[in-house]
């Protein structure tokens, strides 16, 4: 097959995969593998033929491995894995497909639209025993992987709460964004709640290893119409059905307090995330706007006027899409990978955020 070579691992082995969608987020997926040692980039499908080819010229993806039909690429025998970076409502049905051609499969967050149907598709790929990821990407962050460890050494004693922010600002009205699918609840299942918040639910279970109890939350819509993304209706407006921001309170086990304040309405912010945790002995907080930081405040500087200094991050070298390719030839998950199982409890708590949301009641997960 023509493509771009693939960095060489030590074995001499390859994984050759297909990306499946090749809007904004599939961007950062196609630079992983083409660093990725072991990996190469072979195949792409997209329904918009436009989108498609431009995409396969930047990443060098040759025009007969390019299709506008996913189930042509999946019936591809040069392909060994497919990255889904589809709107939310496809995943799943792509997802169930490639099982059924035996690719490997990595997915973009969240797996659907609901638990149930993340459900289906994690029964399918345990029958099939294939190697799954889901891109929970910030993981990989290390600042984020170093907070794990503090936490989970139990520098920081016994936790007692977590305080969460993930804030944006392209909502805002100034920014003029049409109603994308991330505003149609049928393509994404939420808002800011699946597109921001799940994340966030994901970090927390991989800073603390503790499990979600209940959750009660608030839900609101600030612009309830957007612009029309059909150019042939420029000027026509369509309805929004999912949630602008999303407050919730949960309880963890291990005793922890948490809440959460995701929006998309956020003025002034880019990709702003703050996690803050706090034990009976010590204290830190992740941050990540432009670069991903993080503090701690330990006894002894709790005197020095409550100090957090930051400290320094070892680069552990761990990548989303190198992660995959070692899953997949060497059978081995690494912590940040994320696994299905991991994708079905994160979209668990979001339908439970969405119940809790809509009837003003708390929501169990037990």
């Amino acid at each position: 097959m023509d493509s771009s070579p693939a960095k060489q691992r030590t074995d001499g082995k390859c994984l050759r995969v297909g990306i499946i969608g090749t809007g904004g987020i599939a961007h950062g997926h196609a630079r992983g593998y083409l660093a990725a040692k072991g990996a190469q980039l072979v195949a792409l499908c997209d329904i918009d033929g436009a989108r498609l080819e431009a995409f396969a010229k930047q990443y060098g993806v040759d025009a007969p491995r390019c299709y506008r039909d996913y189930r042509e690429l999946l019936a591809c025998p040069d392909i060994d894995a497919v990255d889904i970076c589809t709107p939310n409502d496809v995943h799943v049905p792509v997802a169930l497909a490639a099982v059924e051609a035996g690719k490997a499969i990595s997915c973009e967050k969240p797996v659907s639209v609901d638990a149930p149907t993340v459900l289906r598709l994690k029964d399918a790929v345990a029958a099939r025993q294939l190697p799954a990821a889901v891109c929970f990407s910030y993981r990989y962050r290390q600042a984020a992987i170093r907070a794990r460890e503090l936490i989970r050494s139990g520098a920081l004693g016994t936790i007692r709460h977590v305080y969460v922010q993930y804030l944006q600002s392209w909502g805002n009205p100034e920014k003029k964004c049409p109603c994308v699918w991330r505003f149609k609840e049928k393509a994404s299942g939420s808002g800011a709640l699946g597109d921001l918040g799940i994340h966030m639910i994901d970090l927390v279970r991989f800073l603390t290893g503790e499990e979600y109890i209940d959750v009660i939350a608030s839900n609101g819509t600030f612009v309830t119409e957007r612009r029309s993304v059909d150019p042939a209706m420029p000027d026509a407006m369509e309805s929004v059905d999912v949630d602008d921001y999303s407050h919730y309170m949960t309880t963890m086990t291990g005793g922890i307090a948490c809440s959460f304040e995701i929006s998309r309405f956020a003025f002034g912010r880019g990709n702003y995330q703050r996690v803050c945790v706090y034990g009976d002995k010590g204290a830190l907080e992740y941050g990540l706007e432009q670069q991903d930081s993080l503090l701690v405040c330990f006894p002894g500087d709790e005197e020095k006027n409550c100090r957090f200094d930051r400290v320094a991050v070892p680069d552990t070298g761990r990548e989303q899409q190198q992660s995959f390719v070692d899953l997949v030839l060497d059978g081995v998950r690494n912590d940040s990978c994320a696994s299905l199982e991991d994708g079905y409890i994160a979209q668990l708590c979001c339908d439970a955020v969405k119940e809790s949301g809509r009837t003003g009641r708390r929501v169990s997960l037990r």
